[in-house]
């Protein structure tokens, strides 16, 4: 999930590279952190009741990924365009096997979407940009993975934690080190948890804490309604609305949070024509680009109001652009599953 764990190994290979430790250099200064780190998460692991044999299972023969460092400055969602980005997410195939994932698990993702008050449609948008609906979960070695991170020595600690949280995994799941496998930053599953948030909020589509994110979508999907409903979703709401905005508008502060009767009566108006459902509800205006991705459009005649289902999305992956792509890619298949 999450790639609050991307964004952190960023900022640490920015740092490396501001300090001058490139090529052989960072590749030296790894290998001998990598060999006092084993050492060091013993005493934290032992704390949580972790059994020796589970920790020296997981450390068995690694050695530090160097291609894990190199991916951490490559995340499309801080190096693309808005058009770019989008035109990755919601493309004509994955709304065609969202449609497909949607109708197959439309019955539990009813379910969900009643007991957690978290859309279905945000749901399986969530699962599409993740993982592709199960088909991209990444293949790298969770516990390689995040030890190069813990390693590297930027925001140690947090990697740390997270290899103790997965060291948690395997000894609760009764499964060998090896089998945990993720994302180059430590991700796993259908919706791609970090350790300790599936320790908090992974839970079966039953109710059992622990469900199987990796292969069962519904506990994934359950997983995810349980952690967004948690961090603050509210029920029947949208996340934003596409906005038109009056000719010579120029907002002086895009960020700044207002009642959308007050948009409304500086002249912004829905995409659709539509009146606004909540104009007492609080929203901020974001403009993602210059143009407009699907038109082309100047930036001054489109953009979007947000909510506070938007800031919810967020806490997921902090990226507007996320968020966006998620919300966009929600509603577009909401459009399609419902004139069937």
């Amino acid at each position: 999930m999450h790639r609050v764990a991307a964004r952190l190994a960023a900022a640490l290979i920015a740092m490396m590279t501001l300090a001058g430790f490139g090529g052989a250099r960072a590749e030296e200064a790894q290998d001998t952190a990598f060999g006092a780190l084993k050492s060091e998460l013993w005493p934290l692991a032992e704390r949580e009741g972790i059994a020796r044999d589970t920790f020296d299972a997981a450390f068995a023969g690694l050695e530090p990924d160097p291609e894990v460092l190199r991916l951490a400055n490559r995340q499309p969602e801080f190096t693309l365009t808005a058009t770019q980005y989008l035109d990755r997410i919601i493309t004509p195939a994955r709304i065609a096997d969202g449609k497909a994932a949607y109708l197959k698990y439309e019955g539990k993702l009813k379910v969900l979407e009643r007991r957690y008050g978290v859309s279905r449609f945000i749901l399986v948008a969530i699962w599409g940009a993740e993982s592709d609906f199960g088909n991209k979960q990444g293949s790298w070695a969770v516990f390689r993975s995040l030890a190069t991170l813990a390693a590297a020595g930027r925001r140690a600690d947090f990697w740390k934690t997270q290899i103790v949280e997965a060291l948690k995994i395997v000894e609760n799941q009764r499964i060998s080190p090896d089998k945990l496998s993720g994302s180059w930053a430590g991700a796993m599953g259908h919706t791609q948890f970090i350790p300790s948030t599936y320790n908090k909020f992974g839970i079966s589509f039953s109710g059992r804490p622990r469900g199987d994110i990796w292969d069962d979508p519904a506990d994934a999907m359950a997983s995810t309604a349980n952690y967004l409903a948690q961090s603050g979703w509210q029920r029947r709401r949208t996340w934003g609305y596409a906005v038109r905005l009056p000719d010579g508008f120029a907002p002086t502060d895009a960020q700044e949070a207002r009642p959308i009767a007050t948009w409304r009566k500086l002249g912004v108006a829905r995409e659709t024509g539509e009146p606004f459902p909540k104009p007492g509800e609080t929203a901020r205006l974001f403009l993602p680009e210059k143009t407009n991705p699907f038109t082309g459009e100047k930036a001054n005649t489109l953009a979007f109001l947000t909510v506070a289902n938007f800031d919810v999305i967020k806490t997921y992956n902090n990226s507007d652009l996320y968020a966006l792509a998620v919300g966009l890619l929600a509603d577009r298949l909401a459009a399609e599953l419902s004139s069937r």
